[in-house]
């Protein structure tokens, strides 16, 4: 199993939420930012602790990513940590064959995406540098699973409400895991080991409280059959939807039982 920092312009975010899709289904760990992020915004350290947290960084490289000044500033960070650690870390995906690589990865071996009818050979290829990975066996049957989806789709409704909502206020960033949240994670993993990985992936703080995948289970569950739960406003006040719902789209994705047809 692989963590991966997915780096991609706006413009590309069908293949990249495609490309996430395949790897999760496959057993990896997929870092991907869907918010719109301007520069000068103080989301860098965000970045930055994201392209940290994981073994590789994964850049679709199309013609809008190269004038991407965001996916620039992610390869300059991924590019520092390669030569530091002396390690692979960038895996360049080419989805444009009119853009040359940029920079320092020109003279690495890429992933062909340029043709869409080839796409399972290219993800064979990468998959194939990420290396094994031993997906749990998932109790999750497909009604589960459908039923996760409906609580998804009722997040990403409440997130957008309150995107919109909270586009005057300053966001709060958390830059670093508390200690609490860590202690949190550790326990959690010990009693669920299958989804540990998501936890050391996507869990987070909301106020003082740590939200890890059972904790987020639950309040949804509760949410259900209440209507509500206190989580809903810890995320509204920290402006932390979008945390919750990579943390719930994460599962889904992991323990989907359906076959992904590669």
């Amino acid at each position: 199993m692989s963590s991966i920092f997915l780096s991609h312009s706006h413009q590309d975010k069908e293949f990249a939420r495609r490309l996430t899709k395949d790897l999760r289904k496959k057993g990896h760990i997929v870092w991907i930012d869907e918010a719109e992020i301007k520069i000068g915004e103080s989301l860098i350290e965000k970045i930055r602790d994201g392209i940290d947290s994981v073994e590789y960084v994964a850049a679709i490289i199309s013609k809008s990513a190269v004038e991407s000044e965001w996916v620039k500033k992610e390869l300059d960070l991924a590019s520092n940590r390669e030569i530091e650690t002396k390690q692979l870390v960038v895996l360049p995906i080419l989805l444009d064959s009119s853009v040359s690589l940029p920079g320092f990865l020109k003279g690495k071996k890429y992933a062909d995406f340029t043709d869409s009818g080839k796409y399972s050979t290219a993800l064979r290829a990468l998959l194939g540098t990420l290396g094994p990975t031993n997906l749990p066996k998932s109790a999750v049957n497909k009604d589960d699973i459908e039923e996760l989806r409906r609580e998804l789709e009722k997040v990403k409704a409440q997130r957008d409400f309150h995107r919109r909502d909270s586009e005057r206020k300053e966001r709060l960033i958390t830059k670093r895991r508390g200690p609490k949240l860590q202690r949190e994670i550790k326990k959690e993993n010990r009693e669920f080991p299958e989804y540990a990985a998501i936890n050391n992936a996507y869990a987070f703080e909301a106020g003082s409280n740590p939200i890890t995948l059972q904790y987020a289970l639950h309040a949804l569950q509760k949410a259900s059959m209440t209507g509500s739960h206190v989580l809903d406003l810890l995320l509204t006040l920290e402006n932390k939807w979008q945390e919750m719902e990579n943390l719930i789209e994460a599962y889904v994705d992991y323990v989907e039982v359906e076959d992904s047809g590669l």
